[in-house]
């Protein structure tokens, strides 16, 4: 992988002409900008209390699901550094980016700061339409610890690797996201899931051609393809925590994750997160998408067969957001039924920007959650607020399914659920918070990396 993530380390406070000196300031009403102290140590704030970030759990009950801005302080002073940085002839070759942190500091206050640090510290890959522009980042961050408490201070490697995680898992995300459908040939993905995963012990990686769907009926990727028979593929990576540690096993998987950029960056947040689950991810690769059209007059609709015998007739309506909509349907819609007919998984989850309708009700910052149990989507929802990211259950009403017949319905959860069986499934609608066009938060503008942290918090343990 050619993207590049900061690297945490914590302890003692160090000195050197190569230090860049930062501190967290607690204030009632936090100002939003990164600016430098009168002492030349530049400064980030936090509010003195935590916002929630569900509506379906009380703070007091549960302070964990509360923003603490720490996250978002991260992102920010993240951003103004690297400003300062590639305009530097000297600290951009060498420094040192250190923060220290007040006496008040929890182990969960280190956990969110250090995704935001991570999370918007990372490179643009090659072929990313910024990657051109690329200037020199914050590479070395130290967080200083001489102010916090001893179980506060021992505790601090731990949080700090795993919020390390989470962050580089929506740094991926965003990484892989950001690059055009066009450039994300099979050659392209093959070369990405080798850098990332080569030499990764528990991981197993197959590209699969378009001679391979062809022969195993996956008709919905190839009929999402502009040209099938050179750029559809599907990619299958396995995390299996048995063989990591030297065992054969032949052990169903807990899940199956279908989607794109965040497959494999999840995939490789468990890996190194060591997850007791075993977990496969799918990727339907297409290469530049099929431009669909209505038939001409006369000309009956298009009918795909999916894996395992079930048919879309495609009604290919609307504009060229929606036959895009449809084309990405098509595709996923597949990869499920793959998924439940191969490797019979415990659980399936599918994931992605599908259906414009989702941004419509919720906006920008929160995800559609679809499941048909109310207690997991629950648990996830809080789950997700966790690590900063905002979910909203809604319904599937079985008496809307059959009407209309095709991918194109208005909720596309329905439509994916009946290609996943009796297998438990939930499909995450990100077409609000898939991007952003101005940084917010701890959001960067652009692909944002989400639902990496929800996926990885839910799946790692």
């Amino acid at each position: 992988m050619s993207t590049t993530i900061p690297t945490l380390a914590s302890g003692a406070p160090a000195t050197g002409s190569e230090v860049i000196d930062c501190r967290i300031i607690v204030r009632a009403t936090p100002s939003a900008v990164v600016r430098p102290a009168a002492d030349g140590v530049w400064e980030v704030h936090v509010p003195e209390h935590p916002v929630p970030l569900t509506d379906l759990a009380e703070l007091p009950e549960e302070p964990r699901l509360g923003d603490d801005g720490w996250r978002d302080a991260g992102s920010r002073l993240v951003r103004r550094l690297t400003d300062l940085v590639a305009v530097h002839p000297v600290k951009a070759k060498r420094h040192l980016v250190q923060v220290h942190v007040p006496a008040s500091t929890t182990r969960r206050n280190l956990r969110n700061l250090a995704q935001g640090l991570v999370g918007a510290g990372h490179t643009p890959l090659a072929g990313a339409p910024e990657a051109d522009l690329a200037v020199p980042a914050v590479r070395d961050i130290r967080i200083a610890l001489s102010a916090v408490s001893g179980d506060t201070a021992s505790a601090a490697d731990r949080e700090l690797r795993l919020g390390a995680e989470l962050g580089a898992a929506a740094a991926l995300a965003d990484a892989l996201g950001a690059v055009p459908d066009g450039s994300m040939t099979l050659d392209w993905w093959r070369q990405q899931t080798r850098g990332l995963f080569h030499g990764r012990p528990g991981v197993r990686v197959k590209v699969r051609t378009g001679d391979w769907l062809e022969r195993k009926g996956l008709d919905g990727v190839r009929a999402a393809s502009a040209d099938p028979s050179r750029t559809a593929g599907l990619v299958e990576i396995t995390w299996d925590p048995a063989a990591a540690d030297g065992e054969l096993t032949d052990d169903r998987p807990d899940a199956v994750l279908v989607g794109g950029a965040v497959v494999p960056a999840v995939l490789s947040a468990l890996s190194r997160l060591h997850s007791p689950q075993k977990v496969i991810g799918l990727v339907p690769v297409t290469g530049l998408p099929a431009d669909l059209r209505p038939p001409l007059t006369g000309r009956p609709e298009e009918v795909v067969t999916h894996v395992g015998g079930r048919t879309t007739t495609l009604h290919v309506t609307g504009d060229e957001t929606g036959r895009a909509e449809t084309v990405s349907r098509l595709a996923t819609a597949d990869a499920l039924a793959y998924g439940v007919q191969r490797h019979r998984p415990r659980r399936i989850i599918s994931a992605g920007p599908t259906s414009t309708g989702a941004k419509t009700a919720l906006g920008t910052r929160t995800g559609a959650l679809f499941t048909e149990d109310p207690v997991l989507a629950r648990r996830f929802t809080l789950r997700g607020a966790k690590v900063g990211e905002r979910w909203w259950p809604m319904p599937l009403p079985t008496d809307i399914a059959p009407e209309p017949d095709g991918p194109d319905l208005l909720n596309s959860a329905l439509y994916l659920r009946g290609f996943t069986g009796d297998v438990t499934h939930i499909h995450l609608d990100t077409a609000g918070p898939a991007a952003a066009t101005t940084p917010a938060g701890d959001t960067v503008s652009g692909v944002t990396g989400f639902p990496a942290r929800t996926l990885v918090e839910w799946l790692r343990k």
